[in-house]
Formats: C-alpha cells, structure tokens, sequence
C-alpha cells in the first residue's frame, strides 16, 4: 500500500499535468482523506523532494513546463516576502511599545 504523499504525486501526474488540469485542494482532500494542511504539508514534502508539484489560483498541478515551475516558484517568492515583511512589522510593533519600568532601591 502507497503512502498518501506517493498517491498524492502519482495522482497529480496522471490525472493533473499542466496548469489547465488544474484541481482544488478540497478535491484533494476528498479522495485522500486528508485535511487542507496535510494536503499543504504533503506538497510541500513533494516539492523538497525535487517533484514538480506546482500551485496558482487554479489549484495544485504536476509541471508540464519549467515555466509552470517557474511561475510557482515566483508565487511561492512572493508569499515568503509578505510573511517576512509581516513579521518585520510585529518585531517593530514590540520594540516600540511602551513599557512600564520599576526600580526598586534597597
């Protein structure tokens, strides 16, 4: 029996190559029993591995072309950029708040 990261890519493969075969993750999560972070966790292993599973708007999708993956990658640029700059902010946010200091003296 495969493991669900193995179907997962196989199934992308055969039935998903290129950005028009585009499907859901809730489809995903459907036929493999998982939930949308499990599907997410899943791809993501799959992309560490060297498999070109890529993603838009459209869904997930196994590459027909680098420049699906290029595409993706960009995608995936850009949201690393978003979270850094949010985070970014929240550090900013707390070296800026006001603190209430006590000394006390013996």
């Amino acid at each position: 029996m495969k493991d669900k990261k193995t179907a997962i890519c196989e199934y992308l493969r055969e039935f998903h190559r290129g950005r028009d075969k585009a499907v859901y993750s809730r489809e995903l999560q459907c036929i493999f029993s998982l939930d949308g972070r499990n599907i997410r966790r899943k791809i993501s292993r799959l992309r560490q591995e060297g498999y070109p599973i890529c993603s838009d708007d459209s869904g997930y999708y196994y590459a027909d072309s680098q420049a699906e993956i290029n595409a993706t990658v960009g995608r995936l640029n850009g949201l690393v950029t978003t979270v850094s700059n949010a985070r970014t902010g929240l550090l900013f946010a707390s070296a800026n708040r006001p603190m209430e200091i006590t000394i006390k003296l013996n």
